[in-house]
Formats: structure tokens, C-alpha cells, sequence
């Protein structure tokens, strides 16, 4: 609460001073203190509007704590009660004091992911992948962070999802690979693609609806 009370009578102070500035700067003009009074009133408004703008954005009304405390707290919390924004925080600390460690990275990108920000998320998969070039997980976030960035399956994410495929047993990869066929009309290719997807556990109502959506767009043949 301290350093909030100092930060205020400093904003005061700096206000205070503009305001007396003005006032000098009129008379040594030539002016009266009445032809000021515009210029000192834009001043008062200015010091209310940042007053205000401190009681409702700044907590005064918190306990002042240094950031390394905060995240101390944050730490030892149930991680059932943190935000997204705190888990950020926290995984971002964790990746500093393990800077060889691909997990942080891999959490955060796939929180990002969740939140929508895919070019964040792709910066996260693409730093776990450089702690860890033949991490699945990071190969498959980074494309999927592209996919999402692009709307499209672009030729680097489909050789990500190429390499996914090759070392997991997982469908997704092969999805993916399969709307990159779609996409260039290789119709034969995306049922292809979309079979082995089933075959690995797939529903086969989303290869369906692909399919479909190739026939809709005019380029099955």
C-alpha cells in the first residue's frame, strides 16, 4: 500500500507542476491569470481523469507484493484455481529456471491454443521443439498452431504432420494430411488418408463430412 500512496503524491506532484508551468508560461506571454484559466482546468481534468482511472484500474485498496512473491503464491496454489493467464505466468517462470526442459512450453502452447492465440501457441511448440527435435506432441502443436494460423494446411505443417505420422499411432496427423490433399483437390488421396485416419481411430463421420465437403467444392471427379 506503500508504494501506491508514493506513486500517487508523485502523479500529484507532476501535475501540480504542469499546472504551474502553464501558469508561467502565460505571464511571461503577456497574459493574465484569467486567459490561463482554460489551460488550468484542462490540468485539473487531466489529474481527476488519472485519479479516477488509478482508484478503479489501480487497487489501491490491495497489498502491495513484489512480483517474485506473486508467484511464489501462484505456486503453491491448487492448480485447479489458476486462470490461464496464471498458468502462463507460472509456466513461464518454470521454463526460465529450466531452460532445457520442453514441458512448460508444450502446456503453454496447448493453453494458448485453447485461448485462440496461434501465433503465441506456435512460438511456445516451436521453442519445445528445439529443446526436443523429435518431440510428437511438439511437432503436432506447432502444425496445428499453423493450420489455425493460415486456415489452411500449409506445406510446412503438412511435413510436420508427415512426421507425426510416421512415429505415432495417433489419428490426427492423418486428418490433417488429409484436408492438405483436399485442399489441392486429390480427392483419391483424401479418401486415402481419411481411411487410414479411421483405421486408427477416427470417427468416421468427420472423413465423411471431408469428403463431402471435397464433392460440395466441385473438384471430385
Amino acid at each position: 500500500m506503500t508504494n501506491s500512496i508514493i506513486v500517487l503524491a508523485v502523479a500529484a506532484l507532476m501535475t501540480a507542476s504542469a499546472a504551474g508551468w502553464t501558469l508561467r508560461a502565460y505571464r511571461m506571454a503577456g497574459g493574465s491569470s484569467v486567459s490561463a484559466k482554460p489551460a488550468l482546468f484542462v490540468c485539473a481534468a487531466v489529474a481527476l481523469a488519472a485519479l479516477t482511472a488509478y482508484l478503479i484500474v489501480g487497487r489501491p485498496n490491495l497489498p502491495d507484493a513484489p512480483f517474485g512473491a506473486r508467484l511464489e503464491a501462484l505456486r503453491h496454489r491448487d492448480v485447479n484455481t489458476l486462470t490461464a493467464e496464471e498458468w502462463l505466468v507460472v509456466l513461464n517462470q518454470v521454463g526460465r529456471a529450466h531452460p532445457t526442459d520442453p514441458r512448460p512450453h508444450l502446456i503453454a502452447g496447448r493453453l494458448l491454443l485453447n485461448q485462440e492465440r496461434p501465433q503465441d501457441a506456435a512460438r511456445e511448440f516451436d521453442a519445445a521443439l528445439r529443446r526436443d527435435p523429435r518431440s510428437v506432441e511438439a511437432m503436432m502443436g506447432l502444425g496445428r498452431a499453423m493450420f489455425a494460423m493460415n486456415g489452411r494446411v500449409t506445406p510446412e505443417a503438412l511435413a510436420l504432420f508427415q512426421q507425426v505420422a510416421a512415429s505415432s499411432n495417433e489419428p490426427a496427423p492423418w486428418i490433417y494430411q488429409a484436408l492438405a490433399a483436399a485442399q489441392d483437390g486429390r480427392v483419391d488421396d483424401a479418401r486415402h488418408l481419411c481411411a487410414e485416419a479411421v483405421r486408427r481411430g477416427a470417427p468416421s463421420e468427420m472423413c465423411r463430412r471431408l469428403i463431402s465437403g471435397i464433392s460440395a467444392n466441385g473438384t471430385a471427379r
